[in-house]
């Protein structure tokens, strides 16, 4: 038992050397980082935060049961790191902008958004779809009420799932979406329809133009 035991330990010994602990090391951190990096981008909240947790966790070389090789370990960890994150976030970034920016052009009109949510319901009958109130106030503002789940009458408009409030200048002021404001309620995750729609107006700044005469919210023949 104790020649086996010996011959077990010489043959570790010759195989564990930093060649072999590098290339396999190198092997396995690539597709950790690939993988990673594709899983902390899928969405636009908290990217930094997820990166930076990622890469922290990534370094923590003392969890490896390898303390002979510690210091060659991390600096592989490092070098790869450098090499990889760095052109991988750079191009999920741009390639989640260009997503943003397909979203949210310059200017629309209120009457494209509602054309936009009624889409939905094609195919559905006829007749009023969704919601679309517009609330002017006396200093030039607005307060859109939309809802492409259901028709709700003015005096109910405050139950509608997005609310928007427009200045003078078409510009969001505020947004919520199911009574969560936009300014201080933390998102993860990807939003769809509607609701990803005015996040990335609210985003890049859109302008709306408040054309209510041409507003439809119906669909089909009646």
């Amino acid at each position: 038992m104790t020649d086996l035991t010996s011959l077990i330990s010489s043959a570790v010994s010759a195989k564990m050397t930093p060649e072999f602990v590098e290339k396999e090391v190198n092997t396995r951190v690539e597709k950790l980082i690939v993988e990673s990096i594709d899983r902390a981008l899928r969405s636009y909240s908290d990217t930094g935060k997820l990166i930076e947790k990622a890469i922290d966790d990534a370094l923590r070389v003392e969890r490896l049961d390898l303390p002979s090789y510690g210091n060659v370990v991390a600096g592989i960890l490092k070098a790869q790191i450098e090499a990889k994150v760095a052109p991988l976030v750079a191009g999920q970034l741009a390639a989640d902008m260009d997503e943003l920016l397909n979203l949210a052009p310059k200017e629309i009109k209120l009457s494209e958004i509602a054309a936009d949510m009624c889409k939905r319901h094609e195919g559905d009958g006829y007749g009023e779809v969704i919601t679309v109130i517009v609330e002017h106030s006396d200093y030039g503002t607005a307060t859109v009420y939309l809802d492409e789940e259901q028709v709700l009458a003015e005096h109910d408009r405050r139950r509608s799932e997005v609310q928007l409030h427009i200045g003078k200048d078409g510009k969001l002021l505020s947004a919520t979406m199911r009574g969560r404001d936009l300014k201080t309620t933390d998102y993860v995750g990807r939003s769809y329809g509607l609701n990803q729609k005015i996040r990335a107006y609210f985003a890049c700044g859109t302008t709306i133009t408040l054309d209510e005469a041409a507003v439809s919210t119906s669909v089909g023949d009646y």
